[in-house]
């Protein structure tokens, strides 16, 4: 081939070329390069890439090119571990903003009298972009498969994979784990009374205050079904969730939402099931569901806008301690 077809067809390239000699000194420089580096081949014949660009000492590209040269090694230089090795630019502007392209970089050997080192450099920008971006769309595609499209808190779906990565996390650790089963008062009334957007209103309002009362990071409210709650407590024995229980009770009973049919109070509150243990090897994650289930519908019976725990002694659910109520209602 003619050489000044081959140095055209070289510099035509879309990707990067740099040839070393024994030494590790550039040989070749391609238009590429030129572009992207503002270099081009008379400034940097002769010269080593550390020389040329310092960032390269100590990295993993300067070790690259000795094992090439030394022991006829190939390396591929990843972006996502690698991450702009080489100064190298789409724009002057990014130039200045020190924007750098993404590089995908091959190492090679070569026998040749003159050249030893063969370095090709792939813009890698666009296509992380889009992976990033893609990566984005899968993720919130995930979480919104997870959400109640009502109330905007996690749905059943949440709760059932919380729940056993929880409970099993928790038996691993022989830590507490602590559940709260929530039941709007008497909803089918509040419903027939106000209409289905009226209803629908009720839930958004009750789920958004159960979120925002939680204080701690990782609690979470998901909507178990119809007018009930579910929230996992990690960590939280049964004290501390007869604790978030009554805070959260209150929290809705303060709302004052108008229910006419709750003749007790005339506004919107919530029952609370509370179940809470150190599940044992033996224990399914759902003996705390069951647990707690079994407390609401009694703090159900017993008048509803109340909370019950589970005593898993005697098999009953009881009204909960003084020390889960001490302070709450002063505030």
């Amino acid at each position: 081939m003619d050489i000044a077809l081959g140095a055209q067809l070289i510099d035509s390239l879309r990707i990067g070329l740099i040839l070393l000699d024994h030494r590790g000194q550039v040989v070749s420089w391609n238009g590429w390069m030129k572009r992207h580096s503002g270099l081009t081949l008379a400034d940097v014949a002769g010269r080593r890439l550390e020389e040329l660009f310092p960032e390269v000492s100590g990295s993993r590209l300067e070790s690259s090119i000795s094992d090439t040269l030394r022991f006829k090694l190939s390396a591929m230089l990843a972006p996502s571990l690698n991450p702009s090795l080489l100064p190298l630019y789409h724009r002057p502007g990014d130039r200045q903003r020190d924007q750098r392209m993404q590089q995908l970089i091959y190492v090679s050997p070569l026998r040749h009298e003159h050249c030893a080192c063969l370095i090709q450099i792939h813009d890698m920008t666009a296509a992380l972009r889009r992976e990033r971006r893609l990566r984005a769309q899968s993720n919130q595609l995930i979480e919104t498969s997870y959400q109640d499209a009502l109330t905007g808190v996690g749905n059943r779906r949440r709760f059932d994979q919380d729940l056993a990565q929880r409970f099993r996390q928790a038996k691993d650790k022989k830590r507490p784990i602590a559940m709260l089963m929530i039941d709007v008062d008497s909803f089918k009334a509040y419903n027939d009374h106000f209409g289905h957007q009226g209803g629908d209103a009720c839930l958004i309002r009750v789920a958004q205050t159960l979120r925002d009362v939680l204080r701690r990071d990782g609690d979470r409210v998901s909507r178990y079904g119809g007018e009930e709650f579910a929230l996992l407590l990690s960590d939280a024995d049964l004290t501390a969730a007869c604790a978030v229980a009554e805070r959260l009770r209150l929290a809705v009973e303060q709302l004052a939402l108008p229910h006419p049919a709750a003749r007790s109070i005339g506004r919107v509150s919530v029952s609370i099931g509370i179940a809470a243990m150190i599940p044992t090897d033996e224990q399914l994650c759902y003996i705390l569901v069951a647990q707690a289930d079994l407390a609401l519908y009694t703090a159900k019976d017993a008048g509803r806008n109340r909370c019950m725990w589970y005593d898993a002694e005697s098999g009953i659910a009881r009204p909960l301690p003084d020390s889960a109520l001490a302070g709450l209602h002063s505030k």
